[in-house]
């Protein structure tokens, strides 16, 4: 269940929020562990839906239009619930500009209004505000969620041939074991016949494959997808198990994923004005790979002592070397964030050209293999089957 609160620190600061809790007793309880103190505790909205990054993007697109115009922002969130702005955003939208009526800026209104921002969308929106940027801001992280969402699609486009390619493979490969090569044997053995050596090869290699491969790796997928699970409580967990998949074979990919989602992150923050001691957690947090995180983290407290960016970010396995180059010349240049921009354009580029080469070749080479996996086998009935005619 989801709660909004309002409350403050030991030091006094305001505090105010969304915490998932099974009850009111337990939202308390677990904002206490964050030191906070909450003041008031109330139940999401029923009904309260968080907005999919789709809807959010029509929603900065077009609120940054509306703010570029010069309408004050209360006026332009009205102007697009009444047009019915942002698709499917109405209710999401009513809880935001409510919000703001009641004095909070967009930033806070969209994080109790349960729309869905993540905490990187939340501080560019803030950093924003603050520094008068909140029209361009917003046009970038609409910029932004289109292209992530662009890619998603182009991905899940891009593996229906290979699935359906697989499929039918092991459809095949199942009728096949199943009913073609037990009737070939029992007619082998009433001519008495039996299957040469090279056949018997080909049936029990192709039945170690349909029968044991397949099985092993769908026991492999439980294992993977049960240690996620299990990530999601252990956060050490987590980060050895993130280090372990970022060292694989092919795992560049992912590294420079991760790169380019810190680089740009980054890059945001700091040209909304957000200092970079505060930017550096959200930016890290923004690759979604625990093992990055905590190694950003600690690059982060280097800041904090005065060492510069590039020289914090070295060290930092895969996103060091190919971000601090990158970092130096923006330092030395006071252009950073233009530099991180460019930086993430560039492993943007590099990235979707990797992925539209491995997506271009995934289906010709699934279809080679079943190809020659059901030529091996169908040969192998083939052959022996000629003989018995031949000495018929």
């Amino acid at each position: 269940m989801t709660f909004l609160y309002k409350g403050y620190t030991a030091e006094g600061a305001a505090r105010a929020g969304r915490v998932e809790a099974a009850d009111e007793a337990a939202a308390a309880k677990a904002l206490l562990a964050q030191g906070v103190y909450a003041r008031s505790l109330r139940p999401l909205a029923a009904g309260a839906r968080s907005l999919a990054a789709s809807s959010r993007a029509a929603l900065y697109r077009e609120l940054g239009a509306l703010l570029g115009a010069g309408l004050p922002l209360d006026r332009a969130l009205d102007l697009l619930r009444a047009e019915g702005g942002a698709a499917d955003g109405g209710a999401a939208l009513e809880r935001v500009a409510g919000a703001v009526r009641e004095g909070r800026g967009l930033a806070g209104a969209l994080a109790l209004s349960g729309a869905g921002p993540g905490a990187f969308e939340r501080a560019a929106i803030a950093s924003a505000e603050a520094s008068a940027t909140l029209p361009a801001m917003l046009a970038r992280l609409a910029d932004r969620l289109e292209a992530e969402e662009a890619a998603r699609g182009a991905v899940r486009a891009a593996l229906v041939y290979p699935c359906f390619v697989l499929l039918l493979g092991v459809a095949v490969a199942a009728v096949l074991l199943g009913v073609v090569v037990p009737s070939a044997e029992r007619a082998l053995a009433d001519a008495g016949l039996p299957l040469p050596a090279a056949s018997r090869w080909l049936v029990g290699a192709a039945r170690a494959v349909v029968f044991g491969f397949v099985p092993l790796a769908l026991l492999a997928a439980a294992a993977l997808g049960a240690a996620k699970l299990r990530a999601r409580g252990d956060r050490a967990f987590a980060e050895r198990l993130d280090a372990l998949l970022l060292r694989l074979p092919g795992a560049g990919f992912a590294r420079q994923r991760a790169a380019q989602r810190f680089a740009a992150i980054l890059g945001a923050l700091a040209e909304g004005g957000m200092p970079l001691p505060d930017a550096l957690p959200l930016a890290a947090a923004g690759t979604a790979r625990p093992s990055l995180e905590a190694a950003l983290v600690e690059a982060t407290a280097r800041v904090r002592a005065g060492t510069a960016l590039a020289d914090a970010l070295s060290p930092v396995p895969h996103v060091g070397p190919l971000l601090a180059p990158w970092a130096r010349v923006g330092e030395a240049g006071g252009c950073l964030p233009q530099m991180l921009d460019a930086a993430s354009s560039r492993l943007r580029a590099r990235w979707e050209r990797t992925l539209s080469t491995r997506l271009a070749l995934l289906g010709p080479v699934l279809l080679a293999v079943v190809g020659l996996f059901v030529l091996a086998l169908a040969l192998g009935l083939v052959l022996p089957l000629l003989r018995v005619a031949s000495e018929i």
